[in-house]
């Protein structure tokens, strides 16, 4: 059980893929029809549904919005304006610019205020007793300026303070969608170990950092809620991570259960959180925004883009639908009950099957190649070039022209395998074919910017 090196083990927020290495991938869905889940399947669950959180979820989509659709909008703004005069963009204190670098930050800050706080996993990892406590928990209104086309718009992130006791360095920190994504996979682990769907060895769930898989526990237990079943715990998050703000709702039903409604809760759980903490839904705006920058990047040309963005689309549009007609649809497994043990098994693994058949799981890296589990559909290819995008906004923010980030090109290849597919200097006239970090370029308008700096280059040697 323990050859498995869990921390190599994680799904990437709209990234869309998972690194699984040290897996057999080979007959990693096999479980759905043979009734074994083993550890390799528990935990490809456990990433699994952090995926469905990302597709299915307003705050997921928001996210894809936001870092994807939105960056992408202004580095084509501002290779147009200033074209290889724009990047990196750290640097960029052009005033015709101003705009767009303010936006470009402003947005690099909501994706890293919603992720999880990595130093204070590392402080609580650091400390004496490796864990903290809860002093209190306050709700703080942050305000937050941006300007879109020449207009300012002011408003406030509405954000949830932990203050905490315990550490040397930190006192407080917020919490975030990340870590509430993370504390519904968690409690997964623990609903599959306790029903005996999986081999899963306890200890490794002891094991893991507080912060944030124990954290959940001790959040629970400052409203009073003791001893909460695993069911209970998949409830209560995944219900909050289908909010507008996942936090603010995750508290305020928190609230409401130490008020007197654990009893109601227990008794009758769906109907409970539903009459008593239900929004309306606010995705259908940021559909529409998604939807029509893929007609736009159609329009434009960029036919892999709009194709890449028209696939994910489709995946966002579904699950908000199947959540129209049952709310609970991704979390329905969960619900199975039986005395009979296999007639359980068989049950939940039939419900899990009809969300993997509507919802490819990710792509997987093991061993730094990529691979589809399903081949029928584009997803696979659509994935890469959004990945490869996303290295080209990571590495114009503090480079003139794009090269794969080191990090990454030793963590992965793209399947067209081409290693010197960031070398500028062999970078050759369209048309592009198989090598995705290049059609990445060309997509977001920069690779006819880079060849005219080659070529200007070459005529300045000569």
């Amino acid at each position: 059980m323990n050859d498995i090196d869990l921390t190599k083990i994680k799904y990437y927020p709209d990234r869309f893929y998972i690194c699984l290495d040290g897996f057999d991938t080979t007959n990693l869905t096999t479980f759905l029809t043979d009734l074994n889940i083993g550890q390799q399947q528990s935990i490809f669950i456990h990433e699994y549904y952090h995926y469905l959180t990302n597709i299915t979820t307003f705050p997921g989509i928001r996210q894809f919005h936001l870092n994807f659709c939105d960056r992408y909008r202004l580095s084509t703004i501002l290779t147009n304006k200033r074209g290889l005069d724009a990047y990196p963009i750290n640097t960029n204190n052009f005033p015709d610019c101003k705009e767009e670098v303010e936006y470009w930050n402003s947005v690099t800050t909501i994706i890293d205020e919603d992720d999880i706080d990595y130093e204070l996993v590392e402080e609580t990892e650091n400390s004496t007793n490796k864990r903290f406590d809860i002093t209190s928990i306050v709700q703080e209104n942050k305000p937050m300026d941006v300007v879109i086309n020449g207009i300012k718009y002011s408003g406030a992130r509405i954000l949830i303070n932990i203050e905490i006791s315990g550490l040397l360095n930190r006192n407080s920190f917020y919490l975030t969608f990340g870590a509430i994504d993370e504390f519904l996979s968690s409690s997964i682990d623990e609903y599959l170990f306790e029903n005996d769907l999986s081999d899963i060895d306890p200890s490794d769930l002891s094991q893991r950092p507080f912060y944030p898989y124990g954290f959940f526990d001790r959040l629970l237990s400052h409203y009073g809620i003791e001893r909460a079943s695993s069911f209970e715990k998949i409830l209560i998050a995944y219900f909050s991570l289908n909010s507008f703000n996942p936090a603010v709702k995750l508290i305020e039903v928190l609230k409401k259960m130490q008020a007197g409604g654990y009893n109601d809760f227990q008794n009758n759980p769906e109907q409970y959180l539903l009459e008593n903490f239900s929004e309306t839904p606010q995705y259908e705006q940021v559909l529409n925004a998604i939807n029509d920058f893929a007609k736009e990047t159609s329009n434009q040309g960029r036919i892999h883009i709009s194709q890449a963005l028209k696939y994910y689309y489709d995946k966002f549009y579904t699950a908000q639908k199947l959540k129209e007609k049952d709310f609970f649809f991704f979390i329905r497994p969960f619900f199975v009950v039986d005395e009979n043990d296999l007639r359980r098994k068989q049950k939940f693994l039939l419900e899990l099957s009809r969300i993997i058949n509507l919802f490819s799981p990710p792509v997987i890296l093991k061993d730094k190649v990529f691979k589809y589990v399903d081949k029928l559909t584009t997803f696979g290819e659509a994935t890469m070039l959004i990945l490869a995008t996303y290295e080209i906004f990571e590495s114009v923010k503090t480079n003139k022209i794009a090269k794969r980030p080191a990090r990454l090109k030793s963590k992965y290849i793209f399947p067209d395998q081409d290693p010197d597919c960031d070398t500028f200097e062999k970078f050759t006239p369209p048309p592009i074919h198989g090598t995705v970090f290049r059609l990445a370029l060309n997509e977001i308008n920069l690779y006819g910017v880079y060849l005219n700096e080659l070529e200007r280059r070459r005529q300045v040697s000569d």
